[in-house]
């Protein structure tokens, strides 16, 4: 009664949830009445299920997926951190990291046979058990159940099995067969110290599998995940419409997969406290399959000791010293190039053939001076404060062979130069890539569109006139033997690299000492140079396929044009043909100079400037040609006919001498203002329109603006000069005619006498 009591009390001292998971010591709560319609309350369903189920996590915590065995302890979030799951740091506390406690601590002697325990084990773990009587109540409750966790895993006694143990054998390596007795002997020893679990444990195992931890407790699976898991599916079988439903259940499976093993994980490493086993009534857990690893035989051990001791004064590779090296490479030139490419990508492109020389010369002269000033004696500063690495290989004395030196030093080289070439076969590489930028090529369909090639081209290549053709200046065989070149200079600034003994001994002679690299007649060196070749004939056809936009200006070049004009000239034309010719010359002109001055074609870029320009001035020479035809047809022609009038004038101001003269030059004053001046105004409206003509298209000089201003006073001026002839002879007749009347009258007179 008494125990009773004691146990009543000590249930009472705990909550509510705590009765929940100790329900084996409390009856069931009796079955509802049958005349109850309602469904139970959500609080019976939870105890009712509790009294089967004890709960494994905590339905409400600061923290994630604590577990239930941490309901009774009263710990902020970072108190739970690490102390959740493992038994010997549940009771280590932050508030106590200052406090200095004589530590609890088992010695537990490592015996291979697992017979048993020394008597000393068993004296050492009881003193820490008496210590602990100065703690608190819980404490000593933790401390309890501590002790018997250990005695439940470790100190359990191990069931002797008839198959005696086996002896491992010494130096020489068993065999896959004994390796294979060793796992099973080991798999039945653990298996003997487990119990196999019950159809009761298996149940109950299941249950909390599925059902002990809600989803929400475990943190959701990064999305990097799918991400990666994408990244290694062809894109084609992603966006296959009828994989589309096998996608999505295997999205589903994934996230199953994912949630379900963190579980069993989390319920595997709780049922590692033997508390918690009894209190959910598990007493084991199924176990997992063995993984076993067996090593393969191999042949031992004179053989591998001679081979290790050839190998350690033989083969230099694995001294440290070509770790050094090797670190100091990738340290301080593994970005070091013969040629910057990306360096030439961002600078300004299109480069003149010229311009891209000197850019590769002068990448590759400073990438062999940092190898001869930087790289060479850091390797040399490198192996002087190393010399714990190397020296032994030295002759002890002058008697001594250099062999070994020698040979480490070949080694050196070795390792040194497939360096160099490594940085030479990079930077071949990168410059092949450089042009294989263009790799497709520059052919295009006509009409050109200078949109489709938006990628910076390389080199410039200007286009010029050698009568009649059109040619590229420089012509694509320069082209190539520049780029040849380029590959060329890279490999002729890789030589010269002395290797790393001629610096630490400047008395060493007779023998080479220059780093190998990579040689122009390998064949490594050829294909790079084909590949680019293939790449370089791709982009011949876009430029000798733009020539053909200046077809139809042939003419100009051979000089067909000129021809032409010279049969015009020859014809006789109005001004509105001269005009007409003019207009379509100009018009030609203009088209000429609208066109690209620059011509994007991906690995090149075409200069059109120089021939647009040349055009452009063959066509002006036409054009001035015409124009000049009708400036010197104008000035003749103005000048004759200011002749003509000049001529008039003169004639007409003459004073008759005589009658004669005075009926001619009536009749000459008749005829030139009736019929000439008429004629001659007729060539002044020519000339009009001529000076039109001209006035729009030609620059005059001043001679000719000085004609032109005397040629159309003339008219006015004439009618001036006839009036005053008019007069003049009017005056002169009449005074002819009086005297005529007077002689005739005198005449008269002496004939009537």
């Amino acid at each position: 009664m008494g125990d009773m009591d004691c146990s009543c009390q000590k249930i009472a001292r705990s909550d509510s949830i705590h009765h929940m998971s100790h329900s084996q010591g409390q009856p069931e709560l009796p079955p509802l009445p049958a005349s109850a319609n309602e469904e139970p309350s959500g609080l019976y369903q939870t105890i009712m299920s509790h009294s089967f189920y004890p709960p494994l996590m905590q339905r409400t915590s600061w923290t994630l997926a604590a577990p239930f065995k941490e309901q009774h302890h009263h710990r902020g979030p970072s108190d739970s951190i690490a102390n959740n799951y493992s038994l010997m740091a549940q009771d280590l506390k932050l508030k106590d990291l200052l406090k200095v406690y004589q530590p609890a601590t088992i010695n537990v002697p490592r015996d291979r046979t697992g017979q048993g325990l020394p008597s000393s084990a068993n004296k050492s773990s009881s003193e820490p058990i008496r210590k602990k009587t100065k703690f608190s109540s819980r404490n000593k409750e933790n401390s309890t159940r501590i002790n018997l966790a250990f005695k439940t895993s470790i100190f359990s006694p191990m069931k002797k099995e008839g198959k005696p143990s086996l002896t491992f054998p010494g130096s020489r390596p068993m065999s896959p067969e004994q390796q294979l007795d060793v796992m099973l002997q080991q798999e039945m020893e653990m298996e003997s110290k487990e119990k196999k679990p019950s159809e009761s444990d298996l149940e109950r195992y299941n249950y909390y599998l599925t059902n002990g931890i809600r989803k929400d407790m475990i943190a959701p699976e990064e999305g990097e995940v799918m991400v990666r898991i994408s990244n290694l599916i062809s894109n084609t079988l992603l966006t296959s419409p009828f994989l589309e439903p096998l996608m999505v259940v295997l999205v589903q499976e994934k996230e199953n997969d994912y949630y379900s093993s963190l579980m069993k994980s989390i319920v595997d490493y709780i049922l590692m406290d033997p508390m918690e086993r009894k209190r959910l009534f598990i007493e084991s857990i199924p176990r997992l399959f063995p993984q076993r690893v067996i090593r393969a035989p191999v042949p031992w051990h004179s053989v591998y000791r001679s081979a290790k001791k050839w190998n350690e004064e033989h083969l230099h590779t694995v001294n440290p010293m070509m770790l050094r090296l090797k670190e100091l490479w990738f340290a301080e030139f593994r970005d070091l190039r013969f040629v910057r490419t990306a360096e030439i990508l961002a600078g300004k492109l299109p480069l003149q053939p010229q311009e891209y020389w000197d850019v590769i010369q002068k990448h590759c002269l400073e990438a062999h001076q940092t190898l001869l000033n930087k790289w060479i004696p850091t390797c040399a500063q490198l192996f002087t404060s190393r010399k714990e690495y190397w020296v032994h290989f030295a002759p002890k004395s002058n008697y001594d062979s250099c062999r070994n030196i020698e040979e480490y030093f070949a080694s050196v080289a070795s390792f040194m130069s497939l360096q160099l070439r490594e940085l030479v076969i990079k930077s071949l590489e990168d410059l092949v890539s450089l042009f294989m930028i263009h790799e497709d090529g520059n052919d295009f369909k006509e009409p050109y569109q200078e949109m489709k090639f938006f990628i910076p081209q390389l080199i410039m290549i200007k286009l010029e006139v050698s009568e009649p053709i059109i040619v590229f200046n420089p012509s694509f065989d320069v082209c190539w033997e520049l780029i040849r070149d380029s590959f060329l200079e890279i490999i002729k600034n890789s030589n010269g690299i002395p290797k790393v003994e001629s610096v630490l001994f400047p008395e060493l002679k007779g023998y080479n000492l220059i780093l190998e690299t990579v040689n122009a007649e390998e064949k490594l060196f050829s294909d790079f140079l084909s590949q680019t070749f293939k790449v370089f004939q791709n982009n011949q056809v876009g430029p000798r396929k733009y020539l053909n936009v200046y077809k139809m200006y042939d003419d100009l070049l051979d000089n067909t044009a000129e021809q032409n004009i010279a049969a015009f000239l020859k014809e006789n034309h109005d001004i509105d043909d001269f005009v007409m010719k003019i207009n379509a010359i100009k018009k030609r002109r203009n088209e000429i100079a609208s066109m690209h001055i620059t011509v994007p074609l991906a690995m090149f870029c075409l200069d059109a400037t120089a021939l647009n320009y040349d055009l452009c001035e063959r066509a002006q020479n036409l054009k001035e040609h015409l124009i000049q035809f009708q400036v010197d047809v104008n000035r003749d022609t103005n000048t004759s006919i200011c002749n003509q009038y000049s001529h008039i004038a003169d004639k007409v101001s003459e004073v008759p001498a005589n009658t004669k003269e005075l009926v001619f030059l009536i009749e000459f004053l008749k005829k030139s203002s009736d019929v000439t001046v008429f004629k001659l105004r007729r060539q002044l409206r020519d000339a009009s329109e001529r000076l039109e003509f001209l006035m729009d298209y030609a620059d005059l000089p001043h001679e000719d603006i000085k004609l032109n201003s005397t040629l159309f006073l003339w008219p006015d001026q004439i009618e001036d000069i006839f009036e005053n002839s008019r007069n003049l002879l009017l005056h002169k007749r009449d005074q002819a005619e009086m005297d005529l009347i007077k002689r005739y009258r005198e005449s008269l007179g002496l004939f009537w006498k």
